[in-house]
């Protein structure tokens, strides 16, 4: 069966509100898949601690791969794929974190994250050496959600961080009906579908009428709407003062990118990261190492940022934003 292609018949205007109103169902599709989840999980006796590590951070990444997957399997652009995972992990830093430590600064124990942020530092440097050879295979996406397998078990082992990171996810649930929860979770997974082929056909029709290379559209517009469940949770955290609710959320939101998202979907189908150029040869063209180097470094300043007075301040968060804007300026001037 052939997709009806609508991107040419509405044109710019029209694939624009489509952009806007897909990336709305992407929020709202996560949203419900959540929730309905939560309860789900909770009706059954499930920990709070294993909710939080399973059904919503599996469910605030499914924009993620959701858009990963329509990308690289069905529209054949692997560019696109990786360009979100890039995108969104230098988003969630630069604009989201950044965000919340302006609104009101973020407290948190260096001592608590600090193991995570050298895990997130290790898998963001992995994915670079992985990428080197123009391709992530399907060995290095099982070895990706592998990793993956290994973080959650080692989390679970520790009850102290359960108690601490999780509990709100307990006091935030609320009691639905089995049928209605399920039917929440059906709902989310449909709008989540439907919103990613709406995002990703329209990001991809952008993209080839500006002779804008698809890894640009991944890294900027594809990046953008599939972190709206993280901004949201974020930026109310922040507002209600709950520090650690908004760095945990950055910090196991790149993480399940990186090893979730592109695990996942390396397993499906090898992502190739090269793209093709006017000449009709594959190559980096301008994307050799920057990316990877600036993601790597988004999440590198955390350390200092965290380490002094255990806090990330307004002037912090500025800074944050102030480097997420200059990164774009100089992606789209290049």
């Amino acid at each position: 069966m052939t997709i009806p292609d609508y991107t040419t018949l509405i044109g710019l205007p029209g694939n624009i509100v489509v952009l806007l109103f897909s990336a709305y169902l992407l929020y709202l599709g996560a949203e419900w898949l959540v929730k309905g989840g939560s309860n789900l999980a909770m009706r059954y006796g499930v920990k709070p601690f294993v909710i939080g590590l399973t059904v919503v951070a599996y469910g605030t990444s499914m924009p993620e791969f959701v858009v990963s997957f329509f990308a690289n399997v069905v529209e054949q652009s692997g560019t696109i794929s990786l360009g979100n995972i890039i995108g969104s992990n230098i988003t969630n830093i630069g604009l989201i974190l950044g965000l919340s430590a302006l609104i009101f600064p973020i407290h948190i124990s260096f001592r608590n994250i600090r193991n995570q942020l050298l895990f997130l530092f290790g898998i963001s440097m992995l994915l670079y050496v992985l990428s080197l050879d123009g391709s992530i295979s399907r060995a290095e996406g099982s070895l990706l959600f592998l990793l993956l397998l290994g973080y959650l078990l080692a989390l679970y082992k520790k009850p102290e961080m359960a108690e601490k990171t999780f509990d709100t996810v307990e006091r935030g649930a609320q009691s639905h009906s089995f049928t209605k929860s399920l039917l929440m979770v059906l709902a989310g997974s449909i709008l989540l579908s439907a919103g990613a082929w709406l995002f990703v056909k329209s990001s991809v029709w952008v993209a080839e009428q500006f002779n804008i290379p698809k890894l640009y559209i991944g890294l900027s517009i594809v990046a953008l709407g599939t972190s709206l469940p993280e901004l949201a949770t974020s930026l109310v955290a922040a507002l209600r003062k709950q520090s650690e609710i908004s760095v945990g959320n950055i910090i196991g939101s790149n993480v399940f990118n990186i090893l979730f998202v592109l695990g996942g979907v390396g397993m499906v189908k090898p992502l190739s990261v090269l793209e093709p150029v006017l000449s009709g040869v594959e190559t980096f063209s301008r994307f050799p190492h920057a990316q990877y180097l600036v993601m790597i470094a988004f999440g590198a300043v955390l350390f200092p940022m965290c380490y002094r007075n255990d806090k990330i301040g307004r002037f912090s968060g500025l800074a944050l934003l102030f480097s997420y804007a200059l990164f774009y300026w100089w992606l789209f001037t290049q």
